[in-house]
Order: structure tokens, then C-alpha cells, then sequence
């Protein structure tokens, strides 16, 4: 399975970008090393917002610094770096500025600010 194979399943389930984002999350981590090179190798085709693509760069970005494997060649695309700055989830000044300092630096190179735990899954 792949991180595109994932994101339809859930749309088509009528779940949003968030949602299929924690069930990729789920299965990276319940994966072996081999799983989780192929499930990561290609883009996520089927994403609309310039967005979410970004954010899944950075997400793999960190993922694939933090479990050793090799960065797949669409993750380093210079297209992913968003013009404005993002900040998912962020809805008050003050949340906005604890994301600018805590943002992983995967996420800050492309202009995404969240929390450091942004990978977390409990």
C-alpha cells in the first residue's frame, strides 16, 4: 500500500485531509522498514491542495530522518515550499507564535508551522 493508496481510501470514505493523515500515521508506525520505504516512494497524487502536499513532504521528511530511510526524490521538490505561510490547526495569535518556535525544522524549510509533536501519535 502507498501513502496515495491511503489518502483515497479515506476520502472516498468521506473523511478530510486530516483524518486520512492520522491513518498514514498508524500504519507507517505499525510497519516494518521495507513497508514503510514503499509506502512513502511516491506522492500523494491525489491531493488538491498545494497544502496538504507540503505538509506530507515535511511529514516524511522528519519520518524519514527520524527512521533512517532514504528520502524519496518528490519530498526535496522545490514546488512543495509554500509562498505564504501556513499554520494548520493554529487559531489564535498566541498558538500561531508557540508554533513558530516549536515548528520541526522539516516543516519550517517549507513554511508549515505546527507543534513539535506533529508527528505524534497516542
Amino acid at each position: 500500500m502507498t501513502i496515495n493508496e491511503i489518502f483515497e481510501e479515506e476520502f472516498s470514505g468521506g473523511r478530510d485531509f486530516s483524518f486520512a493523515w492520522r491513518i498514514f500515521l498508524d500504519r507507517f508506525y505499525a510497519s516494518t522498514k521495507e513497508q514503510r520505504s514503499d509506502l512513502i516512494r511516491t506522492a500523494p497524487e491525489c491531493l488538491d491542495d498545494p497544502r496538504h502536499l507540503s505538509y506530507c513532504a515535511a511529514g516524511i521528511h522528519k519520518l524519514c530522518r527520524e527512521y533512517s530511510l532514504d528520502l524519496p526524490e518528490w519530498v526535496s521538490d522545490k514546488s512543495l515550499i509554500l509562498d505564504e505561510p501556513y499554520f494548520p490547526g493554529a487559531s489564535t495569535d498566541l498558538l500561531k507564535l508557540v508554533c513558530l518556535v516549536e515548528s520541526p525544522p522539516e516543516f519550517k524549510m517549507r513554511n508549515i508551522f505546527t507543534t513539535d509533536n506533529v508527528l505524534t501519535r497516542t
